[in-house]
């Protein structure tokens, strides 16, 4: 039986470029090479893409993202047999070099519907959620928005633009009357908890939102919800393309709040799976992860993060790209419902072939559509 070829596209500019490099690099490794043929591909902060054979080699020993510096410096030398060469991806394709493409880009350009919009324009078959859906849940304020229409609770929470900031006292006024301190102030459009700051005064809330700002035009800023941190991971049936939601998993932090650290360092965070809810709990929860995850028109997986307040449960957000690291939430659930990394990787490839088998053809070859 002829092997699949897969792409695993892992880097890029996005500020999370760090842990898409080790989750690349883990779903490169992991892939069955009796099943698929491996094409790592590297994408610079320049934009470049390079072949990286190498990095479909089992990881050594690393601590994922803290100082994510080292593990980037490891991944990404180019020497000896290591050299990266140059790819023109859209080559590969025309010449039928690659089956399928699977994201492993965190952030802005990877989890945006940027690259998704590139696949499909070359008619690439990929991995996770098309176009729209990466859009609107890599965006915070549309995403809670769409919720809110859907009746599916949410932090209370402002919007601000860096042009609302220019009055500072309008601002500070918002958010005392509002929302009130501690409040989290967070990018609109960026994931991993970068540029997220715990605000538990007023003094410290122009520094907050200027470190947000760094990120994009738009920060949220949002009540401070004290409760359990729970997430759902969701995978579609790849026969039947219905989503299907993975046990609960309980976060504890070893922090104040579920930041950088906590998520990628070893030892950051404790998980508990299943969660250690109540059985009426943990049965909204996931009926509320599964309608977040329809709303947005979300496919193949996804991880929603979410928090529970007493008997309430409130919806953070979705991550259409979930990390695939050491300390990475989706592959703990999936190893609950007894699927292990390998086997859920095999899904998540079958589901976007699926998905692309019931596309209506194109009218137009790959190569004659260049």
């Amino acid at each position: 039986m002829k092997r699949v070829r897969v792409a695993v596209l892992m880097g890029g500019p996005s500020p999370e470029r760090d842990v898409s490099l080790l989750t690349g690099r883990q779903i490169a490794a992991a892939l069955d090479q009796t099943r698929y043929d491996v094409l790592p591909v590297e994408i610079t902060v320049d934009g470049k893409w390079l072949l990286r054979p190498d990095l479909s080699l089992p990881a050594p020993a690393e601590r994922p993202g803290i100082p994510a510096s080292a593990a980037t410096t490891a991944l990404t030398t180019a020497d000896g047999v290591r050299n990266p060469v140059p790819v023109s991806f859209e080559a590969a394709v025309e010449q039928e070099r690659v089956d399928v493409a699977f994201i492993a880009m965190h952030g802005p350009y990877g989890e945006d519907g940027t690259v998704q919009g590139l696949l499909e324009l070359l008619g690439l078959p990929y991995t996770g959620s098309g176009v729209l859906a990466s859009a609107l849940a890599m965006d915070k304020l549309r995403s809670r928005q769409l919720f809110a229409y859907h009746r599916i609770p949410v932090p209370m929470y402002l919007s601000v633009t860096s042009e609302d900031w220019q009055d500072h006292e309008a601002v500070h006024q918002r958010v005392a009357h509002q929302l009130g301190y501690p409040c989290v102030v967070k990018p609109n459009a960026v994931g991993s908890s970068i540029g997220v700051t715990l605000v538990r005064a007023p003094e410290e809330l122009a520094h907050a939102i200027a470190t947000a700002l760094a990120y994009g035009p738009i920060v949220l800023i949002e009540e401070y919800v004290r409760g359990m941190e729970l997430t759902c991971g969701i995978i579609d049936d790849p026969q039947t393309g219905h989503p299907i939601a993975l046990p609960l998993i309980e976060v504890v932090p070893h922090a104040e709040f579920y930041d950088y650290q906590a998520k990628y360092a070893a030892g950051g965070s404790d998980h508990f799976v299943p969660a250690r809810v109540s059985e009426a709990l943990g049965q909204s929860a996931t009926a509320l992860a599964l309608r977040a995850y329809q709303a947005l028109g979300c496919e193949g997986m996804s991880r929603v993060d979410m928090i529970a307040r007493g008997d309430q449960i409130v919806v953070l957000e979705i991550n259409t790209i979930p990390g695939m690291t050491a300390t990475s939430l989706l592959p703990d659930a999936a190893k609950a419902a007894g699927i292990s990394f390998v086997q859920l990787l095999d899904r998540i490839v079958a589901c976007a072939l699926r998905r692309t088998s019931r596309r209506a053809p194109k009218p137009t070859s790959r190569a004659s559509a260049s």
